[in-house]
């Protein structure tokens, strides 16, 4: 097999493969269904941006606590603190609590940057895409048929009571896959404890100081160019299934079949093209990858039937599955290790703030301009991400380890 033939999965990347595993065959499902039960529930899709704009504020402490405390126990709080809410989410039916407790769940996020660093500790820069992208597949393979039981459960019990049962189930495999991490995962982060105990250590002028200076002109566009796409992917991302169910009018299994053929393609075509990043250039599948699916919400928008959105779905993972993987990788090729913390947690900061203000903005336009609104602003955000690309983004002679 060429994943085993290759040893990509060994190691950190095996344990956290597994855990990732058992999250998406739970609680990695719960936000692919939550848009359309939270309008259900009276919330509005202004609100639902308002939600996710929470983490702005918890990552940049994720990243400091990564290099200073190292990368693993910030992972397993943050699990047992992320297993609480899907029983929240199962108990509270009423939108405005519903929305506070969604607000508090998105504190789990502090551990994002550890997550990254601790992946990219662990690949050999030689094979960091094709080693991220092998992590990502096989910890998403339960997202492949996950979704059709979800969307069977809403079209047969109702969105309510269907979310509500996802949600409970969902409990038991978040406290799995943190256990996994909590008894196998390794550190990568060599603390010493008097660095590590004295208070002067978590200096923060120092630390934007060390930050600033390992910012070269390719790792600012780079993470400029993350903004514009996480931007663009957060104005329409909650909203597909809302566009889907209530303007296309498909059937909560009939959306959930689009979702699992997406991750099925994700699945086929995600390795090979990160190996060709890996070969051939970062750089390159980056540009291509953006450029390709920027017109696909478009005609997302001008879809009628479950066909016709199918085609054009599976055909934006098609094009823009590899850019997630391959930038990671990229950066972690222009990053120090000792950095990489801090480096990750501002790269969060900055997505998370594209994320919020993309989502705000998608949800404003959806509910005041028109629903088809945040897919235009989609295509033209993503073009702008190819052109600060193109201009400014140099992959490094030598990579980081």
């Amino acid at each position: 097999m060429v994943l085993v033939k290759n040893s990509y999965l060994r190691g950190n990347i095996a344990v956290l493969a597994v855990s990732s595993t058992f999250t998406n065959l739970g609680a990695g499902i719960i936000g692919l269904f939550l848009p359309e039960y939270f309008r259900r529930l009276g919330g509005n899709t202004i609100v639902l941006g308002i939600m996710t704009s929470v983490q702005f504020f918890t990552l940049p402490l994720g990243g400091f606590i990564a290099d200073r405390y190292g990368r693993k126990e910030i992972l397993v709080l943050a699990g047992f603190y992320g297993a609480i809410f899907p029983m929240l989410y199962a108990v509270v039916q009423e939108w405005l609590l519903f929305a506070l407790i969604g607000a508090f769940a998105a504190l789990g996020s502090i551990s994002i940057p550890a997550y990254h660093a601790i992946v990219a500790d662990s690949i050999p820069p030689e094979k960091r895409a094709t080693g991220i992208s092998t992590l990502q597949v096989v910890s998403s393979m339960p997202l492949i048929f996950v979704p059709l039981v979800w969307g069977w459960m809403m079209d047969n019990l109702g969105w309510i009571e269907g979310f509500r049962i996802g949600s409970i189930y969902s409990i038991a495999t978040a406290l799995v896959s943190v256990f996994i991490i909590l008894f196998f995962l390794k550190e990568t982060l060599k603390t010493h404890p008097s660095r590590a105990k004295n208070s002067k250590s978590l200096n923060t002028r120092t630390s934007f100081s060390e930050v600033k200076r390992s910012l070269s002109m390719s790792l600012t566009a780079l993470m400029i160019a993350y903004f514009l796409i996480m931007f663009a992917n957060a104005a329409v991302s909650a909203y597909y299934i809302i566009y889907a169910t209530e303007v296309i009018e498909l059937k909560a299994l009939e959306w959930s079949v689009i979702i699992s053929l997406q991750f099925l393609g994700a699945f086929i075509l995600k390795i090979p093209g990160a190996w060709i990043a890996d070969k051939f250039g970062k750089k390159k599948v980056l540009v291509i990858s953006a450029l390709a699916c920027a017109p696909f919400t478009i005609l997302f928008t001008f879809s009628h039937s479950f066909v016709q959105a199918l085609i054009v779905m599976l055909l934006l993972v098609a094009a823009g599955i590899y850019y997630a993987p391959v930038h990671e990788a990229l950066q972690a090729d222009l990053t120090p290790r000792t950095l990489r913390g801090r480096i990750t947690a501002l790269w969060s900061v900055v997505s998370a703030f594209g994320a919020a203000s993309g989502a705000l903005l998608g949800g404003w336009m959806f509910q005041s301009v028109s629903p088809s609104s945040p897919f235009y602003l989609f295509t033209a955000a993503e073009l702008t991400a190819v052109g600060f690309l193109i201009a400014f983004v140099r992959e490094p002679p030598k990579k980081e380890v």
